[in-house]
């Protein structure tokens, strides 16, 4: 599974409680997946908010030349689709199961009964909605002003924390460059002066770390 950047905060399941997490999933249908088989595809209008049970959901887009390109990766406990509920907006990118994958959708009508009902419901939502608002406005300010290397520096640090084995990162310079608005190359001198200095060693669709604590020093010294 990649450990692409996920902007999702904290997973919603783990803001809410118990007895609200039996009447949520009392109120969705448990939608199976095997691995790549597609949640929604880009553009796609239906409202409703989509729980990952376990597995995880790729997110992506097809570019100029074909290639889809990851952007980020849900794993379980964390929600998506607020979008279509609260804005009616479509659906912004295509999602792909990775592994087999189990959802609960909620559709609208059940979605609205539970949000007038359930006061923690509202609360749990604005906090990861806070907190996945707070990671991109620091990202983009990161855009504006940090050079590039230290951008991917931190990029691979964000992606590093929520990572199964904290080691190593599962990635590849595409993705890299797809997520930070650079061109490929770019990001591949970036990655080859972060390996002299020693903050991380490249591999075969992988990135390693030989030490989280010293690249996140290095990050800090540099970020203020």
């Amino acid at each position: 599974m990649p450990d692409i950047l996920d902007f999702g905060g904290m997973p919603l399941l783990d803001l809410i409680s118990e007895p609200l997490r039996r009447r949520m999933r009392g109120a969705a249908t448990a939608l199976r997946y095997q691995d790549g088989a597609f949640v929604h595809a880009h553009g796609d209008e239906k409202p409703g908010l989509s729980i990952v049970q376990s597995g995880a959901v790729q997110f992506g887009l097809v570019d100029s030349d074909g290639t889809y390109v990851s952007t980020s990766v849900m794993g379980a406990g964390h929600c998506f689709g607020e979008a279509t509920l609260f804005a009616n907006r479509p659906r912004t990118h295509d999602a792909v199961a990775v592994g087999e994958t189990v959802i609960d959708q909620i559709d609208k009508a059940s979605f609205d009964r539970l949000l007038e009902c359930e006061p923690e419901l509202s609360r749990a939502l604005l906090n990861a909605t806070t907190q996945r608002l707070y990671s991109v406005i620091d990202f983009m300010d990161d855009l504006r002003r940090l050079p590039l290397i230290l951008r991917t520096a931190k990029l691979i640090a964000t992606m590093a924390r929520s990572a199964k084995l904290k080691s190593h990162i599962v990635c590849n310079q595409t993705d890299l460059a797809f997520t930070l608005g650079v061109s490929r190359v770019s990001i591949g001198k970036s990655l080859a002066e972060l390996q002299k200095k020693k903050l991380i060693k490249l591999g075969y669709g992988k990135i390693e770390i030989p030490s989280q604590i010293r690249l996140f020093e290095w990050i800090e010294t540099r970020s203020s």
